[in-house]
């Protein structure tokens, strides 16, 4: 059976739904987003109503969706505005060691062939999960991990080739 959510039934719980998601997240702005997350999945998910207790339902999913938030920050941490985090935890300085590493990872990372850059940028810098890569490449999970494996290992191995070689520079300099 479906039903429809009309916008008038739909105005007369947003004041009290308002009031629940300011009880749980006991700050205004996250009140506020946190109702228009659930009523935009209430939308969503509108077939699902069974049509017996429409603010009921609109609790329920609040409490599900802050419920789901608080398990993200848990993983993510919690995020904190630009301008009220202290300078010293946004930056730090840059030894000329650090630098000069950054740049061979870089190179390396260049002189890899396509397939290990494209894994590399899915899983390690877009942080997809193997799964998600899998799907976006259309191969199997075993083969994402297995691509990543020998992509790390070229990786490493050329910036360790690069050190090694720059060692050898610099004593023969010393010499």
């Amino acid at each position: 059976m479906q039903t429809q959510i009309s916008t008038a039934e739909l105005n007369e719980c947003l004041p009290a739904l308002h009031r629940f998601a300011l009880q749980l997240t006991r700050n205004q702005d996250r009140a506020c987003d946190l109702v228009q997350d659930s009523v935009e999945r209430a939308l969503r998910k509108a077939h699902l109503f069974d049509g017996a207790n429409l603010r009921s339902w609109l609790f329920t999913i609040c409490r599900r969706v802050f419920l789901n938030q608080i398990r993200s920050e848990k993983t993510r941490g919690i995020t904190v505005e630009m301008d009220d985090a202290p300078q010293s935890r946004l930056a730090s300085a840059q030894t000329q060691e650090q630098i000069m590493h950054y740049n061979d990872v870089v190179d390396a990372f260049e002189r890899l062939p396509l397939n290990d850059k494209v894994i590399l940028s899915l899983v390690v810098i877009e942080g997809m999960k193997y799964e998600e890569a899998a799907a976006v490449l259309d191969v199997p999970v075993g083969t994402v991990r297995s691509r990543l494996s020998r992509a790390r290992s070229r990786l490493m191995t050329m910036v360790e080739g690069e050190n090694h070689e720059n060692e050898g520079t610099q004593l023969a300099a010393v010499v």
